[in-house]
């Protein structure tokens, strides 16, 4: 039989509640899918989103994805590298990519941290958009249906994107795919998404609800688990922070 299935939305830092939500779940009793956003939202200074994506690269029996608070560490650190070409970059209110980073919480710490670990780095840059799981799930970091822009299979997509991540700049252009929401909330949309890359259901992170456990939509085609897990995010520690089973919980089956 099949393991059961675990999937791990956006822990945005909040490595110590991450592992408490694995807690419950031995690593060899489930397989893990994390959807992304290690980065960018755990405790100033602590460096979590490294801590985090370490935890996800050496569990067993995991895979990941990458999310846009990853690539968006990516880029800063390719800036401060003096790699790319985004150094012009400014934002509608003038802000550089480094301003608009720290005000989404950013932390310089995660960012050393990176720097410091090039099998960390190098683990990030081989991540995919999107993993195929053997019931026909989609899973993706995004609740968008841009990746369909990138290619015309899970593959092709993957391929582009790790192409994209080994070149010089190429993060910025990975990014700009993953910042779109609510692409799924249009039902024809979905449908030629599924169609798209022979799917029957997508599950995402990317874009935060308010339920008590996984927010499902669309007869459970649409499954979202970023349920506001890290307890730094809001202005002061734990404001609107979710419960843990909101972005850590177990796939059901497909009906």
């Amino acid at each position: 039989m099949p393991r059961p299935v675990l999937i791990v939305g956006d822990v945005q830092g909040d490595v110590d509640r991450l592992r408490n939500a694995l807690a419950p779940f031995p690593e060899d009793d489930v397989d893990t899918i994390f959807l992304g956003d290690f980065f960018q939202g755990g405790e100033p200074g602590a460096a979590g989103g490294a801590a985090s994506a370490r935890v996800a690269r050496e569990r067993r029996n995991s895979r990941s994805v990458l999310g846009n608070h990853d690539l968006f560490l990516l880029v800063i650190l390719e800036r401060q590298r003096g790699a790319g070409d985004s150094a012009g970059w400014r934002s509608r209110d003038g802000w550089t990519i480094e301003d608009l980073w720290l005000n989404r919480r950013g932390d310089w710490a995660d960012l050393h941290a990176v720097d410091a670990d090039p099998e960390l780095e190098s683990w990030l840059r081989s991540l995919p958009f999107l993993l195929q799981l053997g019931d026909g799930t989609l899973a993706q970091h995004t609740d968008d249906d841009r990746y369909a822009e990138i290619g015309t299979s899970v593959d092709a997509v993957n391929d582009r994107v790790r192409d994209w991540l080994a070149a010089p700049g190429g993060v910025m252009t990975a990014l700009r795919y993953t910042i779109g929401r609510h692409g799924f909330e249009d039902v024809q949309r979905l449908e030629r998404y599924l169609l798209h890359f022979g799917a029957q259901r997508v599950v995402h992170g990317h874009t935060p609800h308010w339920n008590e456990g996984p927010a499902v939509a669309h007869d459970g085609r649409v499954i979202g688990f970023d349920g506001r897990f890290s307890r730094y995010w809001g202005r002061d520690p734990g404001e609107e922070t979710g419960p843990i089973g909101a972005t850590v919980a177990l796939l059901p089956p497909i009906e």
